[in-house]
């Protein structure tokens, strides 16, 4: 590895470094702050116990994860990200990364306390078998904390690892958790039209500068909140995604 590469990969994998660049850019994780990073927040509590954050790619909540857990997965397809996960947050000796797919986690029946797995479901091409497996590694009661996107979403199916699906409403999502042994406590809906409309700022701006975007572009997320909250909770206001919390039954 050339001496660029190798400094390169260690301000990626320095969690200060990577902290400050998402203060001072607009991307996906800019994006969802506003209104989703809080739900997600709100439905993991704290006491979590043995948590794996399945699908975790840059490991937006790892470090929130092990101040709130006993131990903690991080699990990806990804090794390289996973790589990177684990440099941002050397030193912490609760934090296991693990490179693996849903349908085969390396756990045993009932040994998680809780799973964290947002927007991972409408990438799997069986997501039946992939709530089943959680089902399976979760403790009777034990919390499961969701997020899919909502339609119309991106799709490429052709990709391996693309969109298998455009998103899910609401009612097929709970039915599919349902159906396998879970009951839905909570939702919220997030990224609404103001949100939607800086992920296309967002975008255009990287393909006509060929620049990261600035983080103002993201700010404009804060507006969703000055719409109804009664229409942001039924699912009114063109939501992106939709998070759910639900327990094991």
């Amino acid at each position: 590895m050339s001496p660029m590469n190798r400094w390169r990969n260690q301000l990626r994998e320095n969690y200060w470094v990577w902290r400050l660049y998402h203060v001072l850019v607009s991307d996906a994780v800019s994006l969802q702050r506003p209104t989703k990073f809080r739900t997600v927040h709100r439905y993991l509590g704290d006491g979590l116990g043995r948590v794996a954050d399945i699908g975790c790619g840059p490991g937006v909540f790892v470090r929130y994860l092990c101040d709130h857990a006993t131990h903690v997965f991080a699990l990806d397809v990804d090794e390289a990200a996973l790589r990177r996960v684990k440099g941002r947050h050397r030193g912490i000796c609760n934090l296991h990364c693990i490179v693996t797919q849903v349908g085969r986690l390396p756990f045993s029946d009932g040994g998680l306390d809780t799973v964290l797995f947002l927007e991972v479901l409408e990438h799997l091409a069986d997501d039946a078998g992939g709530i089943q497996e959680i089902h399976r590694v979760l403790v009777p009661g034990g919390k499961l904390v969701l997020s899919v996107p909502v339609p119309p979403g991106e799709l490429n199916e052709n990709n391996l690892w693309g969109h298998k699906r455009a998103g899910y409403t609401l009612e097929q999502l709970e039915v599919l958790l349902k159906g396998h042994g879970f009951e839905t406590q909570d939702h919220r809906f997030a990224q609404f039209k103001f949100s939607r409309i800086a992920e296309g700022l967002v975008r255009n701006w990287r393909r006509l500068m060929g620049l990261p975007a600035p983080i103002f572009l993201s700010w404009m997320c804060y507006l969703d909140y000055l719409l109804s909250p009664d229409a942001r909770k039924k699912g009114g206001c063109l939501p992106a995604c939709v998070v759910i919390m639900a327990k094991k039954v």
